[in-house]
């Protein structure tokens, strides 16, 4: 068997299906944290996750223009498209799971993980040329990732790692295919979202059309994740995902010119206690029926399936829907307020949680349609 991961289209089209479902996992805790933290306390803690957040939709949407242009389309309403947390990722990271709970030491120690540079080639056995990746038999892979026949056999160290063999895959078929006369990117390119339809504070949403600004496409994400080559800012001076973290872990913002995990610029103080006390991992089952917060997590799940169905749906031709897609993400904050504020009934000493648990019913509508001026 091949060291590279991907050799057939097959496998490219898994690995990009996953890369969306890995972008995607990551909304749910960022936006729980977010949300948990009491209103106007934290102010740079809640800067550095709503910034991030605002990227992961542009990651979302940067690898759904890849799947379109090599002829498949993005799922984001499949019946498992929504991770079931706590979860491991689907670039199969074993030595930490992802979780839906409140901003705290814990919590910001996994999104650390979550988007930790890769290891230099000194520092790991690689397969193939690019990245960190292990054989692994015992990955405990929740979310569809690479292929069934090959979902056990690989893990990633980190998301880099994963989107470089995504990339290396792409060079290689792409090869295979002009030797033909032919190519990979076959897809129709009226699919493909453009900023016209996309804002993001950071980086831009980039058409895909062939190899090159497919390579694009994903070497942003990776920049914009951990860091280009263990870069703390890029070349437009945006900070990466991982470092935003680290300045909140250290309390200590960074300047042009540092080193990882020196930062030299101003301090700040991260109040761990300004925070709900929301119940780790909530579900449904934990809320009664009867109760005010079960109808808000009842509620908040609805709205959640119904952004999920608008961004599927501008990723499929209408793109003008992800601009109204905001509006539902809007929507969120109110119905995540009612659970994350209140206590659970006979549980005084937690507070609700958004379950996101989302069922294969019809996505319904909630609220009007106007778009609010709110921020996330």
């Amino acid at each position: 068997m091949s060291d590279r991961i991907i050799n057939d289209i097959g496998d490219l089209h898994h690995m990009l299906d996953a890369a969306i479902q890995l972008e995607h996992a990551t909304i749910p805790p960022y936006l729980t944290a977010l949300y948990s933290i009491h209103p106007e306390t934290n102010i740079e803690a809640s800067a550095a996750i709503r910034a991030v957040l605002v990227e992961e939709m542009l990651h979302m949407t940067l690898s759904a223009n890849v799947l379109n242009a090599v002829g498949k389309h993005p799922d984001l309403t499949a019946s498992d498209f929504v991770p079931d947390f706590p979860t491991r990722l689907p670039d199969g990271e074993t030595d930490f799971m992802v979780s839906i709970d409140k901003f705290s030491p814990e919590t910001l120690e996994t999104f650390l993980k979550i988007e930790r540079p890769s290891k230099t080639q000194a520092e790991c056995n690689t397969v193939g040329p690019r990245g960190c990746i292990v054989r692994n038999n015992t990955a405990a892979f929740q979310l569809k990732a690479i292929s069934p026949k090959r979902a056990q056999e690989y893990s990633f160290y980190s998301i880099g790692d994963f989107y470089e063999a995504i990339i290396e895959g792409i060079e290689y078929l792409e090869a295979q295919a002009n030797q033909g006369g032919s190519t990979i990117f076959t897809g129709d390119p009226s699919l493909q979202v453009s900023s016209k339809y996309y804002y993001s504070g950071g980086g831009h949403v980039i058409e895909v059309t062939d190899k090159a600004t497919a390579i694009q496409a994903l070497s942003l994400i990776i920049e914009q994740g951990e860091g280009h080559g263990h870069e703390i800012f890029d070349s437009e001076g945006e900070i990466s995902h991982y470092y935003r973290f680290e300045q909140l872990k250290l309390g200590q913002y960074y300047k042009l010119g540092d080193e990882p995990g020196k930062p030299s610029g101003e301090k700040f103080t991260v109040d761990f206690k300004k925070v709900y006390p929301i119940k780790c991992n909530p579900k449904m089952a934990d809320y009664p029926q009867d109760s005010q917060i079960f109808a808000a997590a009842k509620a908040f799940n609805l709205n959640y399936q119904q952004f999920l169905s608008m961004v599927n749906k501008a990723f499929r031709g209408e793109q003008d829907l992800l601009l109204g897609a905001v509006c539902g993400m809007f929507r969120l904050k109110e119905h995540a307020s009612q659970l994350i504020r209140n206590p659970i009934p006979n549980e005084p000493h937690r507070h609700g949680g958004p379950t996101f648990e989302i069922t294969g019913q019809e996505a319904m509508q909630i609220g009007d349609d106007r778009c609010i001026t709110e921020t996330m």
